[in-house]
């Protein structure tokens, strides 16, 4: 999309909405709601935006004003009123907030991970993009097959935390797009191929003290057994987790390892805005003629459409080991 020439529109409540001066929008990850902020002119609309209550949010952008695309769907949560400057700023999240302000007070008994998302969506009037799971969800010793948000030691205590945490245990990815709540495995996409010809700022951090290995250690209710297990090689750090079968520690190891790994080198950049790019794609960097020339997965993207700037993104990516 041309970053000189970019036309949003903004519809609250289905109705399209004039004076919008200037908007941003952040994508977080897939475990997250994206957020947005919209600026317009408060004038003659004030007493609309004032009795503004909880609503459903539209915004799509184009770079010739007809060929719009969305570039959220999403609900009102905050008005701020600024009489003074003559403009309003309209704050939010994406339809993921449906979920993340909805307490759990069931039990899910004898469903699949996969039945429970489906369920979640159709209470909130969204679609389902779900691939199905077999395992029914249980308490670790399994015993009747059911997960509690009241039970003892529990730590989901929204509909979105239990979504979350059953995707992390299946190794599925969970977010909103549109109207469609999303559970399943992590996209693949095609590596974007980038140069610092794309880029209007590009810098790098470099970290050179992180630990090099991890070492989970655990006490197995079940198997009444201590567990200890490590990944990676140097200086390291230790975690202590409990009820981990041998496995499932080797698991939280090469996992916090990686954690750890997507602090070594960071690139933070600016480059004209687009629609496709999201969290957890990847970016080919070549040019640079140095060791920074590699892949780097994505881990924000906050979009900006200023009149007087254009549309451009601010990207945030980790260098991929």
């Amino acid at each position: 999309m041309s970053a000189e020439t970019p036309l949003v529109r903004l519809s609250i409540g289905g109705m399209p909405v004039a004076g919008v001066v200037a908007v941003e929008v952040e994508s977080v990850g897939y475990f997250a709601a994206d957020r947005f902020s919209v600026i317009c002119a408060l004038a003659g609309q004030i007493g609309y935006f004032a009795a503004l209550g909880k609503q459903d949010v539209t915004l799509e952008v184009a770079a010739d004003g007809v060929g719009f695309v969305p570039l959220l769907v999403g609900q009102l949560d905050h008005v701020r009123l600024d009489v003074a400057r003559n403009e309003v700023v309209l704050a939010g999240r994406d339809l993921a907030a449906r979920l993340i302000d909805a307490e759990i007070a069931e039990t899910f008994a004898n469903q699949t991970a996969s039945e429970i998302a489906e369920t979640l969506a159709g209470r909130h009037g969204l679609a389902a993009n779900v691939t199905a799971t077999s395992t029914p969800v249980g308490q670790y010793y399994e015993l009747d097959h059911a997960r509690s948000a009241l039970a003892l030691h529990a730590r989901s205590t929204t509909e979105w935390g239990l979504l979350v945490q059953l995707a992390q245990t299946e190794g599925f990815a969970a977010w909103v797009s549109g109207e469609v709540l999303n559970f399943g495995p992590w996209p693949q996409g095609v590596p974007m191929l980038v140069t610092p010809a794309n880029f209007s700022a590009l810098t790098f951090d470099v970290i050179n003290v992180l630990p090099g290995a991890v070492t989970v250690k655990s006490w197995n209710s079940r198997n009444k057994a201590v567990v200890s297990q490590s990944q990676g090689t140097g200086a390291g750090t230790t975690l202590v987790r409990p009820n981990l079968t041998a496995a499932q520690a080797t698991a939280a190891a090469a996992a916090q390892l990686a954690a750890l790994g997507q602090h070594q080198v960071v690139m933070s950049a600016t480059m004209p805005g687009d629609v496709t790019l999201r969290p957890g794609m990847t970016l080919a960097l070549a040019g640079t003629g140095s060791a920074l020339d590699q892949s780097y997965a994505v881990a924000g993207v906050t979009r900006r459409l200023i009149e007087a700037r254009g549309f451009e993104q601010q990207v945030t990516a980790y260098a991929v080991n």
